[in-house]
């Protein structure tokens, strides 16, 4: 019987870090959301994205529209008239990089004149365990 229990105690272990995080990981989000949007003026074109990056030593990957048309990548539903780049931003809180996303994905898609139309960052969701009975909830790697 004391085996289940130490079972049971392991995973409990196993499963509390996540619910400690405090919003870092949501923070560490909006952190690079952020920064792209305080730098906007520097992802102008796709060239001067990837510099922009390699800069901050995250690589990023030029995508041309021929390139795309060839290999679609899975993460797209479909090409775009121009270049795409896109980075991974590593998730510096060990918690969050194992528990919720190892890295922070960023997209910068442009049109035939290399010209940004949109941007996309994204990582997992957190997820929010309620309570029953209350209001409260749980949120697990926020």
């Amino acid at each position: 019987m004391w085996r289940f229990y130490v079972v049971v105690a392991i995973i409990w272990l196993a499963l509390l870090p996540p619910v400690f995080t405090g919003g870092s990981c949501t923070a560490e989000f909006d952190a690079v959301d952020a920064q792209i949007s305080q730098h906007k003026g520097e992802f102008g074109s796709s060239v001067s994205a990837v510099g922009f990056w390699n800069s901050h030593a995250v690589p990023a990957a030029l995508l041309t529209q021929e390139a795309c048309r060839r290999a679609k990548p899975r993460f797209l539903d479909q090409c775009g008239p121009g270049p795409l780049v896109y980075a991974k931003v590593p998730v510096q809180n060990r918690i969050c990089s194992f528990y919720r996303d190892e890295s922070i994905k960023v997209q910068f898609h442009y049109d035939e004149r290399d010209r940004l139309i949109r941007y996309m960052v994204d990582m997992s969701p957190y997820h929010s365990l309620p309570i029953p009975f209350t209001s409260y909830l749980i949120h697990w790697a926020r």
